[in-house]
């Protein structure tokens, strides 16, 4: 029922037309009472055969009916031959391609036909047959607009939906990311306070401090992500996971590349730097870790290398991590490599330097 609804909602307009061209049959009936009553009975199948086409569609039961209903009362004298107009305008709401065009032709022929035999080729002939030509030509476009912009509609709703969608899982990516690495450098620095409160109150203190900087600046991070204004640097990144390594007792060195890094290309390297650091705290077991900028073939490449028993699992079902970085570099036309070995993991990161 929902669907006929829908369907009537759409293409019900053309039944706006059907009294005016079943009214001039209704003003040429006989004189006599049985067959004018006959004919009112005709009109009225005629319509309510229109109606039913329209609002359930079954063309193949209720069209040969309608058809058989206007050839009948398109014989009935002068005055009768507009009712191949409700053919021209309903066939466009139930048929398609070349059986619309079959429909409005037999329309077109059968008025043609009717008029000619019942009142004669007159000066008004062209016209009445033009009009029923017209009227299925300007139907069929009023309801093939109609239907595109109910698509045009759909197809709105559905980009909003869909970026709804993926503004939520950039969120939950860079929250992952932020949040990440920076609660795994608190980790660090308070296991560190934890093994020099006794022995070593100054350094202790000093790596309490670092905790509440990293804290301040989550917090800074945080909101920034929430207003979509966050943007990494990739310098500040690999000194950021310099320190973090060292705290955690791994040894660190990086290598730069001598050519400056375009902003888009340098934020999608500062989220590899941060999530490889934060795996190789997390997962890795390292004893050293290495970065490696460099710039070769019109792209640049970050590769992350340690020395420990390998990475994260990479689930392509999590919004985050190693996924999450995937879907960065695409946005800027680069590619993630991954390559666990025996002697350690290797992430690497390719990004066009343009």
């Amino acid at each position: 029922m929902s669907g006929q609804w829908c369907h009537l909602q759409r293409h019900g307009g053309v039944l706006v037309w059907l009294p005016v061209l079943l009214l001039f049959p209704l003003l040429n009936l006989s004189g006599e009472v049985l067959p004018a009553v006959g004919q009112v009975v005709l009109v009225l199948a005629l319509g309510a055969a229109a109606v039913a086409l329209v609002v359930t569609g079954r063309v193949t039961v209720l069209l040969p009916v309608l058809v058989a209903l206007i050839v009948l009362a398109a014989i009935q004298g002068e005055g009768w031959q507009t009712v191949w107009g409700v053919l021209a305008i309903v066939s466009p709401a139930v048929l398609r391609g070349w059986r619309l065009l079959v429909a409005i032709a037999v329309a077109t022929v059968g008025v043609a036909v009717s008029i000619a035999v019942a009142e004669g080729i007159d000066d008004a002939y062209l016209i009445s047959v033009g009009g029923v030509l017209l009227s299925g030509i300007t139907t069929t476009s009023f309801l093939r607009l109609i239907e595109a912009v109910e698509q045009l509609r759909r197809t709105r709703e559905e980009l909003a939906r869909v970026a709804v969608a993926e503004e939520r899982a950039r969120m939950s990516r860079d929250l992952h990311d932020l949040l990440g690495h920076t609660l795994s450098v608190m980790v660090v620095k308070a296991e560190a306070v934890r093994r020099l409160a006794a022995r070593d109150p100054e350094a202790a203190a000093a790596h309490a401090a670092d905790i509440e900087e990293v804290g301040r600046a989550a917090l800074a991070d945080v909101r920034a992500a929430v207003d979509q204004m966050k943007t990494l640097s990739l310098a500040e990144e690999l000194d950021g996971a310099r320190r973090a390594l060292d705290a955690a007792g791994i040894r660190t060195s990086i290598t730069a590349a001598q050519a400056e890094v375009p902003d888009i290309a340098g934020q999608a390297l500062a989220w590899v730097v941060r999530e490889g650091a934060t795996n190789v705290i997390r997962h890795s077991g390292a004893a050293s870790c290495r970065f490696e900028l460099s710039e070769d073939g019109g792209e640049f490449r970050l590769a992350v290398v340690d020395d420990g028993v390998g990475g994260p699992a990479d689930n392509g079902a999590r919004s985050g991590g190693l996924e999450g970085l995937r879907q960065r570099l695409r946005a800027v036309d680069g590619r993630l490599d991954v390559r666990p070995g025996a002697d350690g993991f290797r992430l690497e990161a390719r990004v066009p330097a343009s």
